[in-house]
């Protein structure tokens, strides 16, 4: 078809020609150019597929790299925590804003990020980071290493610093705030709010919250749609009495969830990081806010 083609380039005919050739080539015109350009100069080794040069590396734009380089640089700069998956999402969201369907994939994205990792000095990250592995220690020294969304859990409770009054401007205190997060992707699965104190009977609304989906109507003027949910294969805790009572063990494994509690206090960093941006990013935004900071809250 590509000798047809040139016998004809020039003629009324080889537009329609080129057209009908890139159909049954399945390529673009633009290919089918390239093709005959190929032959001209080359003959029939000109139409045989050549070696990439590059094999083995991502063949994306120069400036998609320069994003997630710099994407995946500033989110890990002093204690921020970002990972390869978390940095795919943002590319995501970033051809979404540029309304362009072609995008690196998850798997590119590992790619370009993978000798960027294994070149860098061990990062001083929290405790359980493995180069750019993840894994958390039990406390009876089973390691979970993280590798999806949905496989690790974590639940913790904070009271928070707001104040709430009723209608009659009666005061009712601060109340307490739950929430799951999932240990791979740092979403925020399931929380419940309320004056309750911790308990197995609150740790169990705030897992129904996270395994259910959720919808809302638009009363609610929500930006964008909570999509996160299921059913974890672990939910790792500290080791408060609510987390070791009958009951959620029970529901838990009902449910067919690993109830692993966390080797050390510190290893909780992943669920207690989302508190201090509910306090600094909303509550303080809201009349009654009380600073976590004991000097402030005095002033």
């Amino acid at each position: 078809m590509i000798q047809a083609l040139a016998r004809l380039q020039g003629s009324e005919q080889y537009a329609a020609l080129q057209q009908q050739t890139a159909q049954t080539l399945g390529l673009s015109v633009r290919s089918v150019q390239r093709l005959l350009k190929a032959w001209r100069e080359q003959g029939l080794a000109g139409l045989c597929p050549q070696p990439r040069t590059d094999r083995g590396a991502a063949r994306i734009s120069r400036d998609w790299q320069k994003f997630i380089v710099k994407t995946y640089r500033e989110g890990n700069r002093g204690s921020r925590q970002m990972s390869p998956s978390q940095v795919a999402v943002r590319v995501k969201v970033r051809a979404q804003e540029l309304d362009v369907e072609d995008y690196p994939s998850h798997m590119t994205v590992y790619r370009i990020l993978k000798p960027i990792i294994a070149k860098a000095q061990p990062p001083k990250r929290s405790i359980g980071w493995q180069g750019a592995r993840l894994v958390l220690t039990t406390r009876d020294g089973q390691d979970l290493s993280v590798e999806w969304s949905n496989q690790v859990w974590q639940c913790d409770h904070t009271q928070a610093d707001v104040l709430v009054v009723d209608q009659t401007g009666a005061l009712l205190g601060r109340p307490w705030l739950t929430i799951v997060v999932d240990s791979h992707s740092r979403c925020l699965m399931g929380m419940h709010l309320g004056f309750d104190a911790p308990s197995a009977a609150v740790v169990c609304l705030a897992l129904r919250h996270a395994i259910l989906p959720k919808s809302y109507s638009a009363a609610y003027q929500l930006q964008q749609a909570w999509d996160t949910y299921g059913i974890p294969q672990y939910l790792y805790t500290d080791g408060g009495k609510d987390f070791r009572s009958t009951r959620l063990a029970q529901v838990t494994s009902a449910l067919g969830i690993g109830l692993e509690l966390r080797r050390r206090p510190s290893d909780g960093g992943i669920v207690e990081r989302p508190f201090g941006t509910f306090n600094t990013e909303f509550f303080s935004s809201l009349p009654g806010y009380v600073s976590s900071n004991v000097v402030v809250r005095n002033n």
